[in-house]
């Protein structure tokens, strides 16, 4: 079988390989097109008007009800003074303390000369070549109100080429754990976690379709390839098997088979995980003193298996802990009740359709500290593996127009007590 993908998995390889010293060209000179005086003075502004907000509580749910933690200390990520473009854009450094990041930025705001700053070299930080420019450019509220615009202009275009490739009944079964089942209506404030949830919906979307316009598994493979260095350029550790997952489901849903499937999630990783490596060989030549064993090799024991008091040491415990997050979401309030109400009768889906469902626990066994610590956001893939669940249970029971679904909701609820039959 690799013999035959062989070519395919060349092409994908010089491609990853190719956009390694891209990234480093675009993060290099990032400094150079932002003004640091511009930036802080936003961020001062955001500050004074609760956009942003100091301490580990938020006040202002509807626009600070997220990660703040990662949206401040991304916002002060490569505003070091006195550092040339280079080590701004690649070893990235950030005001740190003992104190919440949000206390930090906003101490670094009033003087950054003030603060301690410390490097975060183990990421590309893609999401600045968005972010920072906006941030420069425009008050932070206007950063925040176009990750939301964004993420509704991808959202519906996923859901659109995805209701195109599997039904309209299997995209609803799809994303409705998303949006319910996670803080997927909170990701546009903080700006990290939308940018790479947008890579994850508009890539999928892609991607489903070139499978409906029956593109070769060439293009699809390195597509794949594509998508998973785009991803690592852009990504802070949130949601890794999400994307994979869903480029395996569209494949074997559109009966394209399991090989070819499982080829494109091994080269997603592998375009991903390589261009990480390629991250860490570019700090050590921008600062030689970049320790990987320290920075990298040590940090990614501790993220698999390390100890913290939020972490169980057991077999599935990650598992465990990120769906109970799940479905202690706010989403459940509503999501249970619509499942209540419409009671599809639908078949256990076949393995042949829904092992894609599998990737994110396999993820999150193996990153089982990370997983277990994090569990608010990396929730966001088990959400998806419970759509890729769903999609597929509706797919077996051929369910593939959303009028049937309210057929059946009618047929439950008549008065004389109609059993539904399976919709055929």
């Amino acid at each position: 079988m690799l013999k035959r993908y062989f070519p395919a998995i060349l092409l994908a390889g010089l491609l990853v390989a190719a956009l390694q010293p891209v990234y480093f060209l675009l993060m290099s000179n990032l400094d150079r097109v932002i003004s640091h005086e511009r930036t802080w003075e936003h961020i001062r502004d955001a500050f004074d008007s609760g956009v942003l907000e100091t301490s580990f509580h938020s006040k202002n749910f509807w626009i600070t009800g997220g990660d703040r933690f990662t949206d401040c200390y991304s916002l002060g990520i490569g505003l070091q003074p006195g550092v040339d473009a280079a080590a701004a854009g690649i070893t990235a450094s950030r005001p740190v303390s003992e104190r919440h990041s949000c206390d930090d930025l906003k101490a670094a705001a009033a003087d950054p000369t003030s603060v301690t700053w410390h490097r975060y070299s183990r990421y590309w930080h893609g999401y600045r070549l968005y972010g920072a420019p906006l941030a420069s450019a425009f008050p932070i509220l206007v950063l925040k109100l176009l990750n939301l615009l964004v993420l509704v202009v991808l959202a519906v275009f996923f859901c659109s080429e995805a209701a195109k490739l599997i039904g309209v009944a299997a995209t609803i079964g799809l994303c409705a754990p998303v949006l319910f089942m996670s803080d997927f209506v909170r990701i546009w404030q903080i700006t990290p976690h939308a940018i790479s949830t947008a890579v994850i919906l508009g890539g999928a979307a892609i991607f489903a379709a070139a499978i409906r316009k029956r593109a070769a598994d060439l293009v699809l493979i390195v597509m794949a390839a594509a998508f998973g260095t785009l991803f690592n350029f852009v990504d802070f550790l949130v949601n890794p098997p999400w994307m994979p997952m869903l480029l395996a489901f569209f494949l074997v849903a559109a009966g394209r088979g399991a090989p070819i499937a499982l080829i494109c999630v091994a080269t997603w990783f592998s375009a991903y995980g390589a261009t990480w490596v390629a991250k860490w060989v570019a700090a050590f030549i921008v600062e030689p003193s970049f320790d990987i064993k320290t920075d990298v090799i040590d940090t990614a024991l501790f993220r698999i298996s390390g100890a913290n008091v939020k972490v169980w040491h057991f077999p599935l415990a990650a598992t465990a802990k990120v769906f109970t997050n799940a479905f202690l979401s706010w989403g459940m309030l509503i999501l249970l009740p619509v499942l209540l109400i419409f009671r599809l009768p639908l078949r256990r889906p076949p393995l042949a359709l829904a092992w894609p469902a599998l990737i994110p626990i396999v993820w999150f066994e193996i990153l089982s500290n990370h997983s277990q610590i994090h569990a608010f956001f990396v929730s966001r893939s088990a959400a998806a593996a419970i759509g890729v669940v769903a999609a597929a249970a509706l797919m077996a029971a051929r369910v593939t127009d959303a009028r049937q679904i309210f057929v059946a909701a009618r047929r439950w609820s008549s008065r004389d007590g109609f059993r539904m039959r399976e919709i055929q």
